[in-house]
């Protein structure tokens, strides 16, 4: 009973001792955490300092500062709107105001609110201000016009939590369409992160195991040079947290070598001026030249962030930039433009920016140009903006859709502003998927643990291998790319391959896919027989047994041929030599044009003998074959050698029964 009495006692002492905390001590608690960057807390506790002492209307204003610091716009807003009126004592406020409501979407207050804090304004530089203002107003006029014209073409989604957390992603750059490098703020502290895509979604992001270690400092915004030798990047001060603009940062790079990339080399002082920050690099080339962009706050600019170039010629290996020039006053302006990227094939310019007329903070917009001459930026629209501050736009490899950062909210996948998160988009607004499952041909049971191609077929024929993985359920998802040729093949060991063709040019069609049924691979033992007499070459079989090595055979008549499964059943003319019983072919390649005298197959012509099978109807490829192989560890090790050879990476193996084609299959 005294036990309980006295937790009892102790948890009211503890009680009123947080009651009692004094306005003073909130305050002084805040001003420490403003000081340590925690303005989350610091905006709380002044807040609550405020409710205790209403009288000190400086708790109120600097609970409103610190949540303008985390963003949380309606937050700063309820607290900005207790000293909206008093510039003469709280600087600026009546715009910070306004600025709040207008970044909350709330544009019509927001326009009353820029419209009066400028009439009654009587501080020095109104002249600069009415310009800002004005620019605001267009901004808001822009935010009640543009749902309306908002392109429905753009699907937005967000990047999900493998790439995004709590902390703020930035600087989003695609290596490839399934291969996105990114920046994040994790534990304070901004690295570079990668991630790999699996279907829809993004595999957990990780540092990239390749890059140099950098012992000290926030580091990101990476850029890779379009010939992948170069990877530009910032090194930023790490004395406090990172907090994105308010932290310095200079320009680093480096460069690719035969072991992996080169320790980081920072660019001349009169890139990185003294003092001032250079950040957010995009490099392109154009005419023989690589050209980089910059933000920076440097002499010189318009103010705020303006956006700067240099360049350098492609021919030599050092860092012997130009002196940097401003992009000129088309794009650049008295607020903020920063996160530049060239689109070379567009010839568009895409930057950040609060000082053109924007439905947010920081909007997207876009230029063409060149150089220092550019003309009047156009606002990228909705859905690339928002209300919120949106940056970083960059396209993916295909130009298909691409990735921008916004601290917007985003129905329940992101539910405030307070960081910022990677999105992606996609231009068309047709999200295409492959999709299907592989079954077993006896049972009709799906099958596990298959291993699934997605190559992309060209006009000549040729393929490219986009993707391989496997599936443990036997039911596999990609995503595709519209106005495109692909062709699909599933694998599973003990079992032929399964194989199709399809396109995706129906704007109507959404998703794309056959089940696939696979056929078990007969593995029955030949009889043994004699064996002939002659040379390592080429196999000659037997009647009914096992056929042995003998000399290179030599192709025979030309007669006709189809494919006698049902996923590789086309008709083919070919004068290859017929085997009874089971081998196998390499095949090289299918061709449009295929030249016999081609020196593109002398490399694998000393293997053994050259076949080829010329398709018949409306197809007009021509298979290239190396073989033959009578047992499928010949034909295993003989691939093997063939992949090892530049130019074919993509070969497999083919099975012949009784002198016809049956199809791929993967033995290994």
């Amino acid at each position: 009973m005294n036990k309980t009495i006295a937790l009892l006692t102790l948890t009211c002492l503890l009680a009123t001792g947080l009651q009692a905390q004094t306005w003073r001590k909130l305050s002084s608690t805040a001003d420490e955490q403003l000081k340590q960057g925690n303005y989350a807390q610091a905006a709380e506790n002044y807040e609550k300092a405020w409710q205790k002492k209403q009288k000190k209307k400086e708790l109120i204003f600097n609970a409103g500062e610190a949540y303008y610091m985390i963003k949380d716009y309606r937050k700063a807003a309820e607290a900005y709107q207790h000293v909206k009126d008093e510039n003469d004592k709280f600087p600026l406020v009546g715009l910070k105001y306004a600025r709040s409501l207008k970044q909350d979407g709330q544009y019509e207050k927001a326009k009353m609110e820029f419209k009066k804090f400028i009439d009654s304004y009587a501080g020095e530089g109104k002249s600069v201000l009415e310009e800002i203002v004005q620019t605001e107003i267009k901004g808001c006029e822009l935010g009640l016009d543009l749902p309306s014209r908002a392109d429905r073409s753009i699907e937005l989604s967000f990047a999900g939590a493998n790439v995004n957390s709590e902390a703020a992603e930035f600087a989003p750059f695609p290596m490839a369409d399934d291969l996105l490098y990114f920046s994040s703020a994790q534990g304070g502290r901004a690295r570079i992160y990668n991630s790999q895509k699996q279907g829809k979604s993004w595999t957990k992001a990780s540092i990239p195991a390749n890059f140099p270690v950098i012992q000290n400092g926030h580091y990101g915004n990476g850029s890779l040079t379009p010939d992948g030798e170069r990877f530009y990047f910032t090194i930023c001060n790490a004395d406090q947290a990172w907090n994105d603009l308010n932290t310095r940062c200079e320009i680093f790079v480096i460069k690719r070598t035969d072991s992996g990339w080169s320790s980081p080399e920072r660019l001349p002082d009169y890139v990185n001026m003294n003092g001032m920050t250079a950040t957010h690099p995009y490099a392109t080339h154009e005419g023989g030249q690589e050209v980089l962009y910059f933000a920076s706050n440097r002499e010189g600019g318009r103010g705020g962030m303006d956006l700067w170039y240099v360049t350098r010629d492609l021919g030599g290996d050092d860092n012997d930039f130009t002196f940097p020039v401003n992009l000129g006053a088309s794009v650049n302006t008295l607020g903020d433009e920063i996160t530049p990227f060239f689109d070379a094939e567009e010839g568009m310019l895409y930057f950040a920016s609060n000082g053109h007329a924007s439905i947010g903070g920081f909007d997207i917009f876009k230029s063409r140009g060149s150089e220092s001459n550019w003309v009047k930026p156009e606002n990228a629209g909705l859905p690339i903006n928002s209300g919120a501050d949106d940056l970083f736009f960059v396209k993916s490899k295909s130009g298909f859709g691409g990735f921008l950062v916004s601290n917007r909210v985003f129905g329940s996948d992101k539910t405030n502003t307070r960081n910022a998160d990677i999105f992606e988009f996609t231009i068309g607004g047709r999200r295409i998927t492959l999709k299907a499952n592989v079954y077993d041909k006896t049972n009709g049971e799906p099958l596990k643990d298959v291993n699934v191609y997605l190559y992309q077929v060209f006009d000549d024929g040729t393929e490219n291998l986009l993707i391989n993985k496997s599936f443990a359920s036997g039911a596999y998802l990609f995503e595709l790319l519209p106005n495109r040729t692909f062709r699909v093949e599933a694998t599973r060991d003990g079992y032929l391959s399964g194989t199709y063709q399809f396109s995706t040019n129906d704007p109507q069609t959404y998703t794309y896919g056959q089940p696939l049924t696979l056929d078990k691979l007969d593995v029955t033992p030949d009889k043994p027989t004699e064996p002939d007499t002659g040379t390592a070459g080429t196999v000659k079989p037997k009647p009914g047994g096992k056929p042995v090595v003998s000399e290179p055979g030599i192709p025979g008549d030309v007669y006709t041929a189809r494919g006698i499964s049902d996923k590789d059943n086309l008709e083919y003319t070919t004068s290859a030599p017929k085997h009874p019983g089971l081998y196998y072919k390499i095949q090289l390649a299918a061709l449009k044009n295929y030249d016999a005298g081609s020196s593109k197959f002398e490399d694998v012509q000393a293997l053994g003998r050259l076949d080829t099978e010329k398709l018949k109807g409306g197809n007009k490829l021509t298979r290239v074959l190396l073989g033959d192989y009578f047992t499928a560890e010949d034909a295993k090790n003989m691939l093997r050698d063939v992949r090892s050879r530049k130019g074919f990476e993509n070969a497999f193996i083919v099975q012949y029964q009784d002198g016809a084609r049956f199809g791929k299959v993967n033995l290994e």
